[in-house]
């Protein structure tokens, strides 16, 4: 039988996805409008590009590529979640994946009915391609992630004067 560590954990994980895919596609949907075209300043400006590729434009046009690796992305991560996290200890780990997730979600499902995904964040004050929010997200769980892996002290193990005893 399947054991999974903290239902509570799955559950978080799922809900906050799809609370993050929604938030990302209404942002999204901004770039569809004209009026918010207008939107141009020395910080940022909407646009709206088609992108065939992935981040910093790699990959153009592997759509079916980027789609099986978004697939698989999500599907690592949850079974990650489902097997090896617990709600009480990880929630930084746990919200950090699930906010890669549902950035993950949310190109993947415009990569698989539009073909492409939709960009429009510009900005104006460095040459940086353009992006949307689920990049945003993807960026942000990786970062926090990231952050969690370096500084994270709950493994190691220290004697009774507080010295490490990991053998490293």
């Amino acid at each position: 039988m399947i054991k999974i560590k903290d239902t509570k954990a799955v559950i978080f994980y799922f809900l906050m996805s799809i609370i993050f895919l929604d938030f990302g596609n209404q942002i999204r949907k901004l770039s569809y409008f004209p009026s918010f075209e207008n939107i141009n300043n020395s910080v940022f400006q909407i646009v709206h590009l088609n992108n065939t590729g992935s981040a910093f434009n790699l990959f153009q046009n592997h759509t079916l590529f980027l789609s099986i690796f978004g697939i698989i992305a999500i599907i690592f991560a949850f079974i990650y979640v489902m097997f090896n996290l617990s709600f009480k200890k990880d929630k930084l780990v746990l919200f950090s994946i699930t906010i890669f997730s549902g950035g993950t979600l949310g190109n993947l499902i415009e990569r698989l009915h539009l073909g492409h995904v939709v960009d429009y964040i510009k900005l104006n004050f460095i040459n940086f391609p353009v992006f949307n929010a689920f990049d945003i997200m993807i960026c942000t769980g990786i970062f926090l992630y990231t952050i969690y892996v370096l500084f994270d002290n709950s493994d190691k193990v220290t004697d009774k004067n507080g010295n490490n005893q990991n053998n490293l």
